[in-house]
């Protein structure tokens, strides 16, 4: 889980994209004044993950005012602005992203996190693909098996969100923050009478006040 400390101005946020990339990435040039791919992926800390890249962009460029925003997003080449176009999150309450939020979305909640100790808290189930040779299927997986397990409430609602983040990864701080990353369907077992719902895979976070 990557924390992420915004940008206070644009010459800063600037200097942190416009990196020049990876030493492999020979088509990026640092401090060019145009922004890849490549580069974004360095600061955000992935790779192939192109909905991470434009959700870090957005999350870290949030302090700034309108016009720095504008002038960040003027430096991006053609491609990663397309990408930004397609993936930029949406900013949801808790209410929201359980009632009309759908997988696949990238979208930032802010709330405060309470860590689930217990499995038999949890229920449910996720899709995960199990990749053998050059074949891909799918196995439902119960969600305690890849994921430390958070609820998200706020204080507008006495409802909570489910937040999952890989265990491999630091664990997420329990108090008030700002979460991104990928609402992602949540399955349960026939038979529970519960509703199939969403939970939000978290891949960023910022510290509110």
């Amino acid at each position: 889980m990557k924390k992420i400390i915004p940008y206070t101005s644009f010459q800063e946020a600037l200097e942190a994209f416009d990196n020049g990339g990876k030493f492999f990435n020979l088509f990026s040039h640092a401090h060019d004044g145009v922004v890849s791919t490549a580069e974004l992926g360095k600061v955000a800390g992935v790779i192939n993950n192109k909905q991470a890249m434009i959700l870090y962009l957005v999350m870290s460029i949030s302090h700034l005012d309108t016009r720095s925003r504008e002038r960040v997003l003027a430096k991006l080449d053609t491609q990663l602005f397309d990408l930004y176009e397609k993936y930029r999150p949406v900013h949801m309450s808790v209410d929201q992203a359980l009632d009309r939020g759908k997988p696949g979305i990238s979208t930032t909640a802010v709330g405060t996190l309470k860590k689930i100790s217990s499995s038999t808290d949890l229920g449910g189930s996720i899709m995960v693909p199990v990749v053998v040779g050059s074949d891909t299927s799918f196995a439902m997986v119960p969600l305690e098996n890849t994921y430390e397990v958070y609820e998200l409430s706020s204080e507008d609602s006495d409802r909570v969100l489910m937040v999952a983040h890989h265990k491999e990864k630091q664990g997420l701080p329990e108090r008030k923050v700002r979460l991104g990353g990928m609402l992602t369907a949540l399955s349960h077992p026939a038979g529970t009478n519960q509703e199939n719902s969403v939970f939000l895979e978290a891949q960023y976070y910022m510290e509110e006040d």
